[in-house]
């Protein structure tokens, strides 16, 4: 499945969103790699996607890989919804096709991803975008979410449990459904492995 992504490319500060294009080559060479390390999420398959960067460096696209890592999280998604991480607004774009989501809450530090990414979600009222850190974000008195989404990590890695843990911790009173972090079921595999 793949998501399209509404936000258009480009620049904010060191943030950047832009197009691109895998080749068959390309996706033949990464299924290549997938099969021989044993890791099928670098499978890219050939087409056209969007990644958002920040100096250079990508920190989210809407390739396979991301696509199939929120994917629980779009399936629970109803009711008051609370995100954390904007992003490139692929699950956001997702939710909001969807009846019974009410309202979305995103909470993102990055002014600048708010400037890339906040106007293409303008019109809907269902979506509510705050600049803050997950981490001191505190919702408003009263407000309690259905389902609650952490996705504020660049990489897949078991060193972010910590950081997950406490995010659904702190959040615990304020969402009374399921709360999930973004690949945390890959990051207890690999620390289980041992990376």
């Amino acid at each position: 499945m793949q998501i399209d992504v509404v936000v258009p490319d480009g620049v904010s500060g060191p943030w950047k969103v832009e197009t691109f294009t895998i080749s068959e080559q390309e996706s033949n060479t990464s299924k290549l790699r997938a099969l021989i390390t044993g890791n099928p999420g670098i499978y890219v398959p050939a087409g056209t996607y969007k990644r958002l960067t920040c100096l250079g460096e990508v920190v989210m696209s809407n390739t396979l890989m991301e696509v199939n890592t929120n994917m629980e999280f779009i399936n629970r998604a109803t009711g008051r919804v609370l995100i954390n991480g904007l992003g490139l607004g692929m699950v956001l774009t997702e939710i909001l096709k969807k009846d019974s989501v009410e309202s979305v809450t995103v909470v993102e530090r990055s002014q600048d991803v708010i400037n890339l990414t906040a106007p293409s979600f303008a019109h809907d009222p269902r979506v509510k975008i705050v600049h803050s850190c997950a981490f001191e974000y505190t919702p408003e008195d009263g407000e309690v979410f259905d389902v609650a989404w952490h996705d504020i990590w660049t990489y897949i890695s078991p060193d972010n449990l910590d950081e997950m843990l406490k995010l659904e911790n702190k959040l615990r009173p304020y969402v009374k459904g399921y709360q999930g972090s973004w690949a945390k079921t890959e990051c207890i595999r690999m620390s289980r492995r041992g990376r």
